[in-house]
């Protein structure tokens, strides 16, 4: 496997409001597309999430060039994910350095079933399987979630032009 790029990386917030303004406005990062309320369990984020059929607030920010490909993203523009959960506040706190987890990062692939199929044949192991994530005009962004060996999430991202 050949990783193409890194493709965004999705951060579990605690205040959404004020990791809003830290990002967009003092590191400069634009609003891409803002969901005031994602239905999780709508894409199957059972295998991802601590609690199934949960809400989120998430904002999709992009520094880049500007591109119509789903949610602005491309291999020449950094993405953050702002992830909030709604209803109870989310568990755990934020991890240092030298302590393993993060929530999940993306990386952009070419050829991504036989990516899957080849590392699942090494023992890897996916908590989502190969899937079209989203299409639009310009194209269909298809991904699946496999796993590092310390449970910590990689998503991989095949964009397929329309």
């Amino acid at each position: 496997m050949m990783p193409r790029s890194l493709s965004y990386v999705a951060l579990g917030v605690r205040d959404f409001d004020c990791s809003l303004h830290f990002y967009r406005d003092l590191l400069g990062f634009q609003v891409a597309q803002e969901v005031t309320e994602f239905e999780g369990s709508k894409y199957r984020l059972g295998g991802i999430s601590e609690q199934e059929n949960r809400k989120f607030r998430v904002v999709v920010l992009r520094y880049g060039k500007e591109n119509t490909a789903p949610y602005g993203m491309s291999e020449d523009a950094s993405v953050i994910s702002l992830v909030a959960p709604l209803g109870p506040p989310p568990t755990g706190t934020g991890i240092k350095v030298d302590q393993i987890g993060i929530s999940h990062f993306g990386i952009w692939v070419k050829g991504l079933d036989a990516i899957c199929e080849e590392l699942k044949s090494k023992g890897v192991t996916f908590a989502v399987p190969p899937h079209t994530g989203v299409k639009t005009a310009a194209g269909t962004l298809r991904t699946a979630f496999a796993q590092d060996p310390d449970g910590i999430l990689i998503e991989f991202q095949e964009l397929v032009p329309a």
